[in-house]
Formats: C-alpha cells, sequence, structure tokens
C-alpha cells in the first residue's frame, strides 16, 4: 500500500503512541486542519482508529491509534525468518524431508478449506479460492489436460531461494482440493512467467 509522506508520518508517530489532533500537527508542523484531512484519509482506509478519552475537567479528548490492518504498513521479515527455518530443516534433515513436509502442509491445507467447497472442488471453485487468497489464477484446456496458471506466487522471495521445493505445497493444495494427482509443468522461481499445475480431466 503507497502511504503519502504525511500520513506516513502519522502512522510511525502511531506506532510508538496515541496521539491526539494537536501533538500530530505539531509533530508534522502542518495545521489541524491538514492534519484532520489526512486522518480522516487513514481512517477511512482502516489504518487508525479513534478513541474519546475522558479528561478531569470539559469534554473527552480524541485520541488516535492503529489498528490490526495497519500492522502490514510497517516492515516485517516474515520470509527472512521462514527462510532460516527452511535452511536449518534443510542442512539437518535434508532436501527429501523438506519436500515431505511441503507436501503434508499442502494436503493438510487442501483438507481445511474443502470444508468450505463441501468436498471435492470442480475446477471453477478452485480456481475462484485460489484468486481469493491473491494467486491471479486462471484455467486452460491443453491436450486432454486442465492447466491452472498462477502468476502470482504468495512466497515468492522464499520459492526463488528454494525453487520446487516450495511448489509441492501448491501440488498438493491443488491436488487435494481436486481429489487428483497434480504436476508442476512451469514455475516462477525457475524463471517463467507464470506457475502451472496439470491434471487429467
Amino acid at each position: 500500500m503507497q502511504i503519502e509522506d504525511s500520513r506516513a508520518e502519522i502512522l510511525d508517530f502511531l506506532k510508538r503512541r496515541d496521539a491526539s489532533v494537536d501533538e500530530l500537527s505539531s509533530k508534522l508542523g502542518i495545521s489541524s486542519t491538514a492534519t484532520r484531512q489526512h486522518l480522516a484519509i487513514l481512517e477511512r482506509d482502516g489504518l487508525i482508529k479513534r478513541m474519546a478519552i475522558k479528561e478531569k475537567m470539559g469534554r473527552p479528548k480524541i485520541f488516535y491509534s492503529l489498528t490490526e490492518k495497519a500492522e502490514k504498513v510497517f516492515p516485517k521479515a516474515y520470509s527472512d525468518f521462514f527462510k532460516w527455518i527452511i535452511r536449518d530443516i534443510i542442512d539437518r534433515e535434508g532436501a527429501e524431508r523438506m519436500r515431505e513436509m511441503m507436501a503434508r502442509l499442502g494436503a493438510k491445507q487442501a483438507s481445511y478449506y474443502r470444508e468450505r467447497l463441501n468436498g471435492a472442488g470442480d475446477v471453477e471453485s478452485v480456481v475462484e479460492l485460489l484468486n481469493e487468497l491473491g494467486t491471479f489464477a486462471e484455467m486452460e484446456r491443453e491436450d486432454g489436460k486442465i492447466i491452472i496458471k498462477e502468476y502470482n506466487c504468495l512466497i515468492y522471495e522464499i520459492s526463488m531461494e528454494f525453487g520446487e521445493l516450495m511448489c509441492v505445497f501448491d501440488m498438493n493444495f491443488i491436488g487435494g482440493l481436486l481429489n487428483t494427482r497434480v504436476e508442476l509443468k512451469n514455475c516462477i522461481a525457475k524463471g517463467d512467467r507464470f506457475c502451472s499445475f496439470a491434471f487429467e480431466v
């Protein structure tokens, strides 16, 4: 999410502590009117929320704080963290054990989502689910097979380091959803524009 500079400053400040319009205005060096405009946009986007704090005298004072959604705006090191875990498993137990683990996790995730699909899903409902998850998926038919293409890798940085080991998860996830054996045809980690998974009609 692209955040305008002044609004990014507000989020950075609120990461440390809740604040009023006056505090934020002073921190930014802009008018309270301009500050309120930025706050209104951040509130509309679901990144901040307001709360009224009752003071000893007078009307309650409005303070702003971050929402849970705002956490996504700040830098995270998830990819590096998972890379360390994956490297450690491969170093200690070997790549094949890692492959088995990814296959198991893919199948487990499929069984979780199959409840939403009321059993093994049809291809259209599976593609719809993949798109809900953010993979930019589409379906094609080719030589008597169905191909599901995913143009967005949800674990791109990890896949670029560990390659097809990570694709095993998707193969077993899609295969588990459809109750069929899935073959990897293309892989973003190998330089292809998309990952594709083929299976018999």
